[in-house]
């Protein structure tokens, strides 16, 4: 119970500290930026609005709204300075939206989502990560690649190659397992203390030493 005491006040630590350093941004901020950050909700509806009133481009228009997502998470990547924020993953669903409702370019250009575990990947190998942890990364993609190429190549085994994603789920239980194992057995075998030196008195006259 106390554990769970410790990891709620180092919580709650974590999240004054974020919210300083948002404090700290802001008012480091210049004006322009600041009205920029407050204003771009409405901006970003007004030119949907405009772009369909007048040129009827309702759809793909919105696709403008990814405007939002992106900039205020890549502003909080940049202040923390932290790679693991970078908005990735919006991106490059944006950028496929992009491609598909504006040049009609779907297939095969949803391989674009490969990006996102490969750019984590790359933030962990940055950032020192032992091969444990790519190799848990790299399990989901090495799982869509092997499904691919069983369905793309003449096999055309789409079904029942789908079973292949069991693959996944099935990693990570054995990994658990298998921490879950040394944890139990990490006892079984304590390292022994040296033994404390004996004291021997030393009955040695002091006229011979």
């Amino acid at each position: 119970m106390s554990d769970f005491f410790d990891k709620l006040k180092k919580g709650k630590e974590k999240v004054q500290q974020f919210g300083n350093e948002q404090k700290q941004a802001a008012h480091a901020a210049p004006l322009p930026l600041m009205m920029l950050n407050d204003g771009l909700p409405l901006l970003t509806v007004v030119a949907y609005i405009l772009l369909g009133s007048l040129g009827g481009w309702w759809h793909p228009a919105w696709l403008v709204f990814f405007i939002l997502p992106i900039y205020y998470m890549m502003a909080q990547a940049i202040i923390h300075k932290s790679l693991e924020l970078v908005p990735i993953a919006p991106i490059v669903v944006a950028v496929y939206l992009c491609l598909g409702c504006i040049g009609g370019m779907w297939h095969p250009y949803w391989a674009i989502f490969a990006a996102i575990p490969l750019y984590y990947m790359m933030v962990a190998v940055i950032k020192g990560a032992n091969w444990t942890k790519i190799f848990d990364i790299l399990v989901p993609i090495i799982t869509v690649a092997v499904y691919l190429v069983l369905g793309l190549t003449p096999l055309h085994a789409w079904h029942p190659g789908w079973v292949v994603f069991f693959a996944i789920p099935l990693y990570y239980t054995w990994r658990g397992t298998m921490m879950k194992y040394k944890g139990i057995h990490k006892n079984d075998y304590p390292e022994q203390e040296e033994p404390a030196p004996s004291h021997v008195e030393d009955d040695t006259p002091d006229d011979q030493r």
